[in-house]
């Protein structure tokens, strides 16, 4: 994964207020009065992407910016944070102990307890958390994956500086 290296380049990840957020593929555009000619910028930023991709927009100023919620049917915005959250010590610790025959909360696969501690943990994480998250769902994808998801990232930052 030797694009991996420049990986934190792909994602922005802040806290406000004590909630962490994060954008993927952040990309600024000029257009700041009209959010029909800002959707026409964001579609023109994601010409040539490979996978399918679902973007979001914020008309702001000095600049607008656009960001991914979506790539090749992954839900980054489900995704990331459910893989920050899995790679926190004391839900491994968690993960780790469960017996799917004797546990509290009756759940009864692991994959079912993940998910309830998901909900558990996904609104107490931080932005480093965050960053962690999106590079342990990347390690996820396959070599060719991996490839096609820089590409098209590549691509729409390099469309979205025109």
């Amino acid at each position: 994964m030797a694009a991996a290296k420049q990986i934190d380049q792909y994602i922005t990840a802040w806290e406000t207020d004590g909630t962490a957020y994060f954008k993927v593929g952040c990309i600024f555009l000029e257009e700041t009065r009209d959010a029909k000619k800002l959707e026409a910028a964001a579609k023109k930023a994601a010409r040539g992407i490979e996978a399918e991709v679902m973007y979001a927009w914020d008309l702001g100023t000095p600049k607008s910016n656009a960001w991914w919620l979506g790539w090749g049917g992954y839900d980054l915005e489900e995704d990331i944070p459910f893989f920050a959250t899995m790679a926190k010590a004391e839900v491994q610790e968690k993960i780790n102990s469960f017996d799917p025959k004797d546990n509290e909360f009756e759940c009864k696969s692991v994959d079912e307890y993940k998910e309830m501690l998901f909900n558990a943990y996904d609104e107490d994480l931080t932005a480093a958390e965050l960053v962690r998250g999106f590079e342990d769902w990347v390690r996820t994808l396959d070599p060719a994956a991996q490839k096609t998801f820089f590409k098209d990232l590549q691509s729409w930052r390099n469309n979205g500086e025109e």
